[in-house]
């Protein structure tokens, strides 16, 4: 077994931080227990998985699996008699979490308040779960329970009460750091009285929390704590309206009076910062992250939006402690690896079942890995003895976190009719677990999910148009058209139809025809990033060079963090001779997705166009890591390898390139 880098590890998770709102905040001084962090650690964006929905990304930060392995497929879910809608439960999740794995190993854990950890589970340590601090409507500081199942072991539950804040103890001086103008806002205002409940219940919970998480850290021993913090988020999708600079269609006395919020919110966090540092010792790792970053600037939705479409693709990752790098960046990292990370940091072997990858450039020296085929087949007397809805639910305590997540959007009011709402459910949690088979590149299942749910619901448009993206992924022509003939005859006008169309002539190879189709949709308001990647993608085919570094760099105009695009530029700027200018686009993309197997190949190409044979092999060696069939790859390293004087490497991949070929095109390796 490997030594451990880490006695004791604190790990935070703060909903939607990003780094865009951040490092602004950490150069004028006003997180200083961050910059502290920032500067003796190292920092990244962790790339976030799709469906960008918080119970499911927190449940596989702290599993290291996607949604298809570990169960949890959305917000809310049916209850066990099938009578009503429930948040998602701890009983859900198929797999063992961190704090489960890591109690098992004899170390002792406190898990606070984590998206989907109700009831509270048994383990070494303490488990408070999200519900705890969720105060009910109608609830008042001296009348509120203590939701059943909440808190394990069940004897620490009333002193840990007393710990909890309620919105009501929330007084006007506590809102004045967010709001310094809050004497001069007419609190009869419907709006201003929504904003002003809304930021109280949200300070509430969060001191909550944090009080849970620092009462435990002093009174009870530990090595491992981690505690969830979801304010920024919901405070982001109340606030970030009235964020400078200021939107158009914001009313001037509401961006005057709300623009601080945000930026005070983080500050607020900074402080609590220091409080669990202080805490946790000198001696103990931290580790921050958040599940996806906010849009903050120009691309933030200016109409009413599903509450997703305003979360930015990168979240946040820190690591500071003894052994780690300091004042040093981190690139390629996803949620999938903190997992991996943390039973490395432990000495303990990561599962191969775990998606992730564990982030060996965040160490002074790079540390030994053990691997186990899964820790699922690690015997543990008390998760595997655990009784699935042993609990019953408290009505009060579901119904406050149902009203939550009405009121930021995430679902929909329950209705009166309780068994649509449950069937609407289950098909939200098999549209989300589609969406997670295409992040994890099973597309097939994904379109096999996707046209169920079209049959079962003919009227729901959404679902086809699903299917049709879900089609996409899969390079599946033959669906992309029943789905493009389904469309045209049930609604011809769809906004989709045209990019769907642009897709299956792709996939029939007639580029021409798919760039038509791409900028005619670009004229008809979808015009994205997304979109002029695609363009661009189609003038590279089409070997119109400059045309396509033109659409790259209307892509990275809107999002300077497009990989995509950065990638596109890799390839078009050194077929106009522009080869250093090639290099770094492709080095920008890597950092930003590391995960990238062509962006590899290509810095690759044009580093040894440039004679710069040992930087180009290692380039070709990550796209074979990620892409081991990658023909031409081989091919690439076998022709500079012979020129370096290395017959048998070069002879190794010359006989790999044709082994792939001979699988593929048995013909063409023939010849």
């Amino acid at each position: 077994m490997p030594s451990a880098i880490a006695n004791k590890l604190l790990l935070i998770g703060w909903d939607a931080a990003d780094w865009q709102i951040m490092h602004p905040l950490i150069d004028s001084g006003r997180m200083p227990h961050l910059k502290r962090l920032v500067e003796g650690g190292v920092i990244g964006n962790l790339l976030t998985l799709q469906p960008v929905l918080s119970p499911i990304l927190w449940t596989s930060i702290t599993t290291g699996k996607r949604a298809y392995l570990h169960g949890v497929h959305g917000f809310v879910e049916p209850t066990p008699d099938g009578t009503a809608l429930r948040p998602t439960s701890s009983s859900t999740r198929r797999c063992k979490a961190l704090w489960n794995i890591l109690a098992q190993s004899g170390k002792r854990c406190h898990a606070v308040g984590w998206y989907a950890s109700h009831p509270a589970e048994n383990i070494r340590g303490a488990c408070v779960s999200e519900l705890f601090h969720m105060a009910p409507a109608g609830s008042a500081p001296d009348a509120w329970p203590v939701p059943p199942g909440s808190v394990f072991p069940e004897h620490l539950a009333a002193d840990l009460a007393e710990l909890r804040f309620h919105p009501e103890e929330v007084i006007g001086d506590m809102l004045l750091p967010f709001v310094p103008t809050a004497a001069q806002l007419d609190q009869r205002d419907p709006d201003v009285a929504r904003l002003f409940k809304a930021l109280a219940r949200r300070l509430a919970e969060c001191i909550s929390v944090q009080a849970v998480t620092t009462g435990l850290m002093e009174e009870q021993p530990w090595d491992f704590c981690t505690a969830y913090f979801d304010t920024i988020d919901r405070i982001c999708h109340d606030f970030m309206f009235f964020h400078p600079p200021q939107m158009a269609h914001i009313r001037p006395d509401f961006f005057e009076h709300f623009q601080h919020v945000v930026n005070g919110i983080y500050e607020f966090h900074d402080q609590m910062l220091g409080r669990l540092v202080a805490l946790a010792g000198p001696e103990c790792h931290v580790m921050i992250v958040s599940d996806h970053g906010f849009q903050s600037g120009g691309l933030r939705p200016t109409g009413r939006v599903e509450a997703a479409q305003w979360h930015r693709n990168f979240g946040t990752f820190l690591l500071a402690g003894p052994g780690v790098r300091q004042d040093a960046t981190v690139h390629g990292a996803t949620l999938l690896d903190i997992a991996p990370t943390v039973l490395t940091l432990f000495g303990l072997p990561v599962g191969r079942d775990m998606e992730g990858k564990v982030l060996v450039n965040v160490f002074e020296t790079p540390p030994e890995i053990a691997r186990i085929d899964s820790w699922e087949q690690v015997p543990d007397p008390v998760y595997d003895a655990r009784v699935v809805d042993a609990i019953e639910d408290d009505p009060e305590a579901a119904r406050a976190a149902m009203n939550q997540l009405v009121e930021l959007g995430y679902i929909d009011a329950p209705g009166e009719d309780v068994q649509r709402d449950i069937e609407q459910a289950r098909a939200v949690q098999k549209y989300n677990l589609a969406c997670s088979c295409i992040d994890g590149k099973h597309a097939s299942r994904a379109v096999t999910l996707a046209f169920e749910l079209v049959q079962q619901f003919p009227q729901e448009t959404a679902y086809l148009v699903f299917a049709g993206q879900a089609a996409i992924s899969a390079a599946d022509a033959l669906a992309l058209g029943e789905v493009v003939q389904a469309l045209e005859r049930k609604e011809p006008g769809h906004k989709q139809l045209v990019l769907f169309k642009a897709f299956h002539r792709w996939m029939l190879d007639d580029v021409a025809g798919a760039l038509r189709h791409f900028e005619q949709a670009s004229t008809q308001g979808h015009d994205s990033p997304w979109l002029q990647t695609r363009i661009g993608r189609a003038y590279l085919r089409l070997r119109l060079w400059a045309s396509a570094e033109a659409a790259f760099n209307k892509a990275l105009a809107k999002d300077k963090d497009n990989a995509e695009a950065h990638y596109g530029l890799s390839v078009a700027l050194p077929r106009q001779g522009r080869l250093e200018e090639g290099v770094q686009a492709g080095l920008q993309a890597i950092s930003l997705l590391h995960d990238f197997p062509l962006a590899h190949f290509q810095l690759g190409a044009v580093l040894s166009r440039m004679g710069w044979y040992d930087r180009a092999l290692q380039a070709f060696e990550i796209c074979l890591a990620m892409a081991p069939n990658f023909a031409l790859a081989h091919r690439y390293v076998a022709l500079i390898a012979a020129r370096l004087g290395q017959p048998e490497r070069a002879a190794r991949h010359k006989a790999e390139a044709r082994r792939v070929l001979a699988e593929k095109l048995p013909q063409l390796a023939a010849d």
